[in-house]
């Protein structure tokens, strides 16, 4: 096995933060509230939500970090960190189709899952 960058998971989850923030926020919001039926008083406690969006990228930054643990390069980071992004999001789609959710929320929730893993392998190849 390479090297674990400890730092890096920190560090990729403010990375994977701001990135939601910008997406589900002024990029997409309207967009993504309309598409999954969210509304302001659906929305659950904040500490509840973001806790659990911070445990689950946590999660995500540890998994970049093993994934990419022997790669050399920046551009083999990013690229990995893409790679793996463009897998999750062809999970989602897979499952969107079956509860026939829209193609719209699709593009929304994987083009996040690609940008964010991207940035994250940024930050892992940064910290090599």
């Amino acid at each position: 096995m390479g090297e674990f960058i400890w730092l890096s998971v920190p560090i990729c989850v403010v990375v994977g933060f701001a990135i939601g923030g910008l997406w589900y926020g002024p990029l997409f919001q309207k967009a993504w509230m309309e598409d999954t039926g969210m509304t302001d008083e659906k929305k659950g406690p904040p500490v509840k939500v973001f806790g659990g969006a911070i445990i689950h990228t946590l999660i995500a930054a540890v998994a970049i970090n093993l994934l990419l643990d022997r790669t050399i390069g920046m551009i083999a980071h990013v690229s990995g960190g893409v790679i793996i992004g463009v897998a999750a999001a062809a999970a989602f789609g897979i499952n969107y189709m079956f509860s026939s959710q829209p193609r719209r929320l699709l593009y929304i929730d994987g083009g996040y899952t690609i940008l964010m893993y991207g940035a994250m392998g940024a930050v892992v190849g940064l910290m090599k």
